[in-house]
């Protein structure tokens, strides 16, 4: 009888891993986040970026509108600035002031002066003369001077510093001439039984005086400066129209009357009759510049009442200053 098999016992099954366990966590703690910090750089260069970009526009902005204000924007650098005086010159600051800065700006090829105005002090109507000369002498920039409805006496003597003058026919100028006036109230005053005391240091420290009649010595003396400055207004539209016109037919024509812009073009006190666009062509053209050209002009300051009572002390300032134009002046005026 035979052995039996002897019984074969299956191997076990090999271990299992025990299963992996979440990291343990404590209670109410939020998980990690990511760092900002390149991001946060991030965003401030882009900031920063887009500040600096925004600035230099704005720089060519300004640069292009010439400082002052304008129309016809453009970044073109062909630019004809429209510089107008109008009305009583009595002051030069700002109109040359305004020329210093177009003088300055590389994107102004030309200048033209607009002057509308029957005159005014003389020592303005000088200074501004001579400023006008010394830019053009200094920057290369043509000067053109357009006059509108009235450019007479000190606003001629404006207009002759340019290097060349455009006037519509029917344009007012000439006035070559000089003129000081006042009220004589020595009746008034003795009307109103009022008796004005005045000491003076010298003889002639009171000429002109309205509470008195003028003595034939005060007449002379007076009539010797105003000589004077009529000579000097004669010399400075020749030194102006050197090539056109000599000193002593300047002096023929300046007697204080006035000329139609069409009179004043026969008789070579103006170069061309046109209004304001012939006088930007012409700028433009001795510029150089090809096309229509970009016209800028400068801020205009309204002052108000309120300033200008301010300015001299009140309401009684305001009667003072009124009063004050009423006296002896030596005037460039039509």
């Amino acid at each position: 009888m035979g052995t039996p098999a002897a019984e074969t016992t299956p191997p076990p099954p090999p271990p299992q891993a025990p299963p992996r366990q979440a990291p343990f966590q404590p209670a109410n703690v939020e998980p990690r986040r990511k760092s900002r910090v390149g991001m946060f750089f991030f965003g401030a260069f882009s900031g920063c970026l887009l500040f600096f970009v925004g600035f230099f526009f704005l720089a060519i902005l300004a640069a292009a509108l010439g400082g002052g204000g304008g129309t016809d924007f453009s970044l073109s650098s062909d630019k004809v600035a429209i510089l107008p005086i109008e009305g009583e010159i009595l002051e030069s600051r700002d109109t040359i002031e305004a020329l210093h800065r177009y003088a300055e700006n590389p994107m102004v090829r030309a200048i033209v002066v607009r002057i509308n105005s029957p005159g005014g002090a003389i020592a303005p109507s000088q200074e501004i003369y001579s400023e006008i000369r010394r830019t053009r002498k200094k920057s290369g920039k043509p000067i053109i001077a357009s006059l509108d409805s009235v450019a007479a006496s000190g606003g001629y003597y404006i207009a002759v510093g340019c290097d060349s003058i455009v006037a519509n026919p029917g344009s007012i100028t000439g006035s070559i001439g000089v003129i000081m006036q006042w009220f004589e109230l020595r009746e008034l005053v003795q009307w109103a039984k009022v008796k004005p005391e005045t000491l003076t240091s010298g003889a002639m420290k009171d000429a002109g005086s309205p509470f008195r009649e003028m003595t034939e010595a005060e007449r002379a003396y007076l009539q010797r400066i105003v000589g004077q400055l009529h000579l000097q207004f004669v010399k400075a539209v020749a030194a102006g129209r050197t090539g056109k016109l000599t000193e002593a037919e300047v002096a023929k024509l300046a007697d204080g009357r006035v000329y139609t812009g069409e009179e004043a073009h026969a008789l070579k006190l103006v170069d061309q009759l046109g209004s304001l666009d012939e006088a930007v062509d012409t700028a433009a053209k001795l510029a150089g510049i090809e096309g229509d050209p970009s016209r800028i002009y400068p801020k205009r300051r309204e002052g108000s009442l309120l300033e200008l009572l301010a300015s001299d002390g009140g309401a009684e300032g305001l009667v003072e200053t009124m009063l004050r134009r009423k006296l002896p002046r030596f005037l460039y005026e039509w």
